[in-house]
This record gives structure tokens, sequence and C-alpha cells, in this order.
């Protein structure tokens, strides 16, 4: 069942959207991750030179005894400064993704810089209590104390503390997503790229269903020209154009073959008359004979010429009806035919006169060639099964789809004692055909014998 689903054309095109898209957002995710880490630490890092160096230069341009005071000012905005300190001792070196900001600072405004974890740095005053009917608090942002040595103008050591990337996310942990979102946005992609899909495939499956009427019926109503894309009107054009093609070719050889079934009427009706005239009895009846099935035979071949070059006039037909006459018809003639036919009618569209003779053709042959012809008719579903068996010693399996074909006579599985023209399981199976059905031909299973022909027809 897998491989069915994969041999599909849209459900192969839907599963290359699915991971091509999958695969280029996740490498866009990650590079925008990447991306977005890199640019948030060079932006905390611009910002902590920035702060860094406008407290140098408000200390540099502040008189000495007025520092003290500026101390107490910073120190509410979350900064430490220590006036007159020692260089620390035993600096630990930065990690490698801060060895940006130790370029900036180092020594354009500072001569050792070193960074730990935020709880030692000094905190700005104590906020105000969080108000109960806001929720709990927000939980303490994470983040370090960046601590910068350097020396003012004068030669004064200070020693600043600030925090550094308390407000933001740490590098490495993205923000939490919420995930029925993501999956939302997944079933809305896959729903868009299954239409898309749907909708590319489309003309495919009209073409393979055009194919598929065509072959069971040569005239069927061509594809329209004007619609879809530009492949799609050029497949569309080229496909017609074969339907006409082969559609030419079967009314030429029926053409043919009606002109020279035509041409021997007059002959043939010409020699019947001097036959008349020939006085040895025996004689005259084996060329009466003669003539009588060369006559057959091209009435038949006529008829045979008529069902390739002429459309079927159809109208409602009651199967059920039609076949209880026509085996009537066998039973008033001495053949007895054992029927199962349902009690309800069944109505198709067709011709009457055609089926007719499709029955009567199939249950000739059934007559001739076996015994104990059985018809039956069900319907399954929206079709209409029609099925005619007998108990005759059947065909070969080799043979049972040659024997379809025009002029085909199988005497030698059948009976040495019959003839026929090849033409009637032909004009069968082309009726059938011609009423958007199909005809096939199999043998019963062991140990019985027989042929069963099964028609199926479309119901309306």
């Amino acid at each position: 069942m897998l491989k069915n689903l994969l041999g599909a054309m849209s459900v192969r095109i839907f599963l290359i959207a699915v991971i091509g898209i999958l695969l280029t957002a996740t490498v866009v995710n990650v590079l925008g991750q990447r991306d977005s880490r890199v640019n948030e630490s060079r932006l905390r890092d611009q910002f902590a030179f920035d702060r860094i160096e406008s407290m140098i230069r408000i200390l540099e341009i502040t008189v000495p005894e007025k520092r003290s005071e500026i101390q107490d000012v910073f120190k509410r905005m979350g900064s430490s400064l220590k006036l007159g300190a020692v260089p620390p001792k035993n600096v630990t070196a930065l990690p490698a993704e801060l060895e940006n900001l130790n370029t900036l600072l180092v020594p354009e405004i500072a001569d050792v810089i070193s960074i730990t974890t935020q709880g030692r740095c000094s905190a700005r005053n104590r906020p105000p209590e969080h108000p109960r009917d806001f929720g709990p608090p927000p939980p303490p942002q994470p983040g370090y104390c960046l601590a910068v040595y350097t020396h003012l103008q004068d030669n004064t050591p200070v020693l600043i503390q600030l925090r550094y990337g308390g407000h933001r996310p740490p590098p490495g942990h993205p923000p939490e997503r919420n995930p029925l979102a993501f999956v939302l946005a997944l079933l809305g992609l896959i729903s868009i790229i299954w239409v898309v899909a749907s909708v590319a495939t489309q003309p495919l499956r009209k073409l393979a269903n055009a194919a598929l009427q065509l072959a069971h019926n040569i005239e069927n109503p061509p594809l329209p020209e004007n619609q879809g894309s530009t492949e799609v009107r050029h497949a569309a054009k080229a496909f017609n154009e074969m339907q006409r093609s082969i559609l030419k070719h079967v009314q030429e050889r029926g053409f043919i073959l009606g002109a020279i079934a035509h041409d021997l009427q007059t002959p043939l009706t010409r020699l019947r008359l001097r036959l008349e005239k020939v006085k040895d009895a025996e004689l005259k009846q084996s060329l009466v004979n003669d003539l009588t099935a060369t006559q057959e035979m091209v009435r038949e071949g006529l008829d045979f010429a008529r069902l390739c070059s002429e459309n079927v006039d159809k109208n409602r037909v009651d199967l059920t009806a039609l076949a209880t006459a026509v085996c009537d018809d066998f039973e008033e003639a001495g053949h007895a035919i054992h029927k199962t036919l349902p009690d309800e009618a069944i109505t198709i569209m067709g011709s009457a006169h055609l089926l007719t003779r499709c029955l009567n053709n199939l249950l000739n042959n059934a007559i001739h060639y076996a015994q104990l012809p059985t018809l039956t008719i069900q319907v399954k579903a929206s079709r209409v099964l029609c099925t005619i068996s007998d108990e005759g010693p059947g065909i070969p399996a080799q043979k049972l789809d040659n024997v379809l074909e025009p002029f085909r006579r199988l005497e030698d599985s059948r009976s040495r004692h019959t003839g026929g023209t090849g033409l009637g399981l032909s004009i069968a199976r082309m009726i059938v055909e011609k009423h958007g059905g199909s005809m096939t031909l199999s043998n019963k299973p062991a140990p019985e014998s027989g042929l069963v022909v099964q028609i199926d027809l479309p119901l309306n």
C-alpha cells in the first residue's frame, strides 16, 4: 500500500515540498539563532562600552571633592564605583565569546577587565514590593558582573562594576516558543503544500482518465484545449490529435470493409439467380449453401463496418425486459436457456437494437458451440454485470484475447461441424464498448469446463 501511495505524483510533490521546506526552515532557524546571538553579544558589548565610557567622562569632568556624591548616583543606577582602588590580582581570562568585549575596552578605556557572577555586583536600591494582585513576581534575570579597572586623566585609579547582560537572555538559550503555535503553523503549511500538489497533478489525472475512456470508447469527447497552463494545453492538443488519428484510422478500415462488402452484394445476387438454372440437385444445394455462407459473411461485414463508423443513439433501456424477450425468442425456437434475472427493472442508457444483437450473438455462440447456456444479470454498486456461460470445452487460455479480434475462428477448440464468419464476438465486444462497458472472456475453473463471457456496463 505504501508503494502505491508513493507512486502518486501528488504525494511525491507533497513530500518533496514538505522535506524541502522543513530543511530550509531548519537551516534558516539555525543560522538565524547564531546571527541573533552574535548581534546580541555585540550590542551588549557596545552598550557596556558606552556606559563605562560615559561614567569615566563624568568622573573626569567632576572635581575630586564631588566624586563621592556621584558614587551614590551610580549605585542607584545599578553600578558600583570605587575610587583609589588597588589593581586586581589573578584576573581570570575572559571566555572566548567575550573576546570582543575585551577588544573594545582594553586598552582604549580600561587597563584590566574581569567578569564574575552577578551575585558579586553591587545591587541597586531595593525595588518596591511586587503588587499581590498582579500574580507572582518575575524571576530574577540571569547575567554577569563586569569589573573594569582604569585610571582617570589625573591618574586616579577607579574600579567600576556593573551588570552585564542581565536584562537579556544568556547566549546559547533561545527564548521558549509556544508549541501549539508551531503545530498550527506546520499544519497550515502542510495544507497549503497539499493543495498545491493536488492542483499541480490534476491535469495528469484528467489526462489519465481521458486515456482510459479512450481505450473503451474511441468516440469519447475530446479534452478542452483552452484550459490550464501552456504545457497542459499542449498535452490536451496532442492527445486530441492522437484520438482523431485513431478514429480516422478505424473509420477508414470500416469504410474499406463496408465498400468491399457492399460491392459484393450485386454479383452475389446475380450468382444466386444463375444457380437456379443448375439442374443437378445435389450440386445446386452445395452451391447454394456456399453462397448463403458468403452472403452471411458479407452481411456481418457490413454490420461491423457500420458499427466502426456510426455513433450510438442512446435512450433509456430496460435491460431486464430486453434480456427476458431475447431468452423467450430462443425458447420459442426450441433452445432452453437457464436465466437468473432480477425482479426489478434495470435501466441503462443505450440502444435496444444493438444490445439485443449483442445478446443474440453471445447466446448463439453458446448454443452452437456448447450446451446449456446460462444468462445472469446482477447489479453491483454503479455497474451492471451480465454473465453468459456454457458447459462446452472452452477456449485455450492463450487464445482468449485473440478470439475477440475480427475474422478469428477457433473451430479446432470448439467444434469442427460449425462455421461462422469470425465477427460474432467482435461485434458483441464493439457494441459493449460503444455503451461505455467492457467484455471479457474466461474459462470455468477446473474441474468444470465451459466459457464465461462477462459484460460490465455502467448503470444509469
